[in-house]
């Protein structure tokens, strides 16, 4: 369930938040109601979260472009990496009393470096073809794409492109590096 959480706010984050994200159980109510888009977001990991756990990454993909993109045929917009940080901000506003610290911190992190690159620098480092639009080809160029979940295909560092990411975005690899899900320790067969 971790893993899939992950792929979801990865892919929702377009690259912003994607860290460990394992909900705990809710603390006593809030005298507010929660924030529209932070509502918004949890129903999205809701949705999300049983399909992207056992189907191929690309269903969870199209799900995430779906919540994330206002005019999915047409791609990502500047527009729309801007609302989904502002989304993505709320629910961790939200919801940080409710992650484990990892997990809080990783998020954190993986926001405070996409702010300092600013949302038109990041949307501008995957518009390969300077259109203005973000593809889902030109988000996923550094991920090998096949039939596993998205969780598992992000957590194995011989299918995502690590150091071509870092230089995509402009950062150290040992900046990016943890923002992607880390590959669980095989255990050997009894």
């Amino acid at each position: 369930m971790r893993k899939i959480v992950i792929a979801i706010l990865w892919f929702a984050a377009a690259l912003i938040a994607p860290a460990a994200v394992a909900q705990q159980p809710l603390p006593p109510p809030r005298p507010q109601e929660e924030p529209a888009d932070s509502r918004a977001v949890q129903a999205f990991i809701d949705k999300a979260s049983g399909p992207c756990e056992i189907k191929p990454a690309q269903v969870c993909i199209d799900l995430g472009w779906q919540f994330a993109v206002a005019q999915p045929k047409q791609g990502m917009m500047l527009a729309d990496l801007k609302r989904l940080r502002t989304r993505l901000g709320a629910w961790l506003d939200w919801h940080q009393g409710m992650l484990p610290v990892r997990a809080r911190s990783s998020i954190g992190i993986g926001m405070l470096l996409a702010d300092g690159l600013t949302m038109e620098r990041l949307h501008a480092a995957f518009d390969a073809d300077h259109d203005g639009k973000v593809s889902q080809k030109e988000l996923f160029a550094d991920v090998k794409l096949d039939n596993r979940p998205l969780g598992v295909v992000l957590a194995d560092p011989v299918a995502v492109d690590r150091a071509d990411f870092a230089r995509r975005v402009g950062l150290p690899p040992q900046l990016t590096g943890g923002l992607f899900p880390q590959q669980e320790a095989q255990r050997p067969a009894n």
